[in-house]
């Protein structure tokens, strides 16, 4: 049984390598099938997607027409919840005031892409969910690696719609913009959005949220 026990945690975390090393060296055999561990998988996947202290978030992107695929974010609810609050509203919208459809049209070489303006795309604008803007909460998310999401302003207390996720870390950024999430899958997207041909730190073709929302919606 102490055996069993003992594989079955370790299965999961380190895969088939280890069980093959297990059973060369001790004659090991795993007897669970694999529906076992996928259900465990799945169960503690679950749990995570409904921690009511943080949302987990997509957006999938199309460029040219393109599908770019889809990223994944963890937004901080428990440390900015006015800021997390004001993107899933929008995030989730079905009515005009919404990001599916909206532009990503910044994109600043080894420093960020930035998008939402939900009024016409231009960069110019940027309205809350609420109307508006609103202050900033508090600076205690640091943007200290790539795929920090936060909102972009015009100055102090200036939060509305747009918002920007880095390419890389961005320190003179921690005290001037509220961080709210990360990007926790889809790295690879995001490198692919840094790529992008520009002109005058604008997408030469359209960068498009296609659709977005809250991951335990899309499941």
């Amino acid at each position: 049984r102490r055996a069993s026990e003992l594989s079955s945690g370790i299965n999961a975390e380190y895969g088939d390598d280890f069980m093959r090393w297990a059973k060369e060296k001790f004659g090991l055999i795993d007897f669970r099938p694999p529906a076992f561990y996928e259900g465990l998988s799945n169960q503690a996947y679950k749990s995570y997607l409904e921690n009511p202290d943080r949302d987990v978030v997509y957006v999938d992107l199309v460029h040219d027409k393109s599908p770019m695929g889809r990223m994944i974010f963890e937004l901080y609810r428990d440390i900015v919840p006015d800021t997390v609050s004001n993107f899933v509203k929008l995030l989730t919208a079905k009515s005009e005031k919404k990001y599916i459809g909206s532009l990503l049209h910044r994109i600043v070489k080894s420093g960020w892409v930035q998008g939402g303006d939900i009024v016409n795309g231009s960069g110019g604008n940027s309205d809350s969910a609420a109307g508006g803007k609103f202050p900033d909460e508090n600076f205690a998310i640091k943007h200290d690696r790539a795929g920090i999401i936060g909102m972009a302003n015009d100055g102090p207390h200036t939060n509305g719609s747009q918002f920007y996720i880095t390419f890389g870390p961005a320190p003179w950024m921690d005290q001037t913009y509220v961080a709210f999430g990360c990007l926790i899958e889809g790295q690879h997207i995001l490198r692919d959005v840094e790529n992008i041909e520009t002109v005058n730190e604008r997408p030469k073709r359209p960068l498009t949220i296609h659709d977005c929302g809250l991951l335990k919606d899309a499941l």
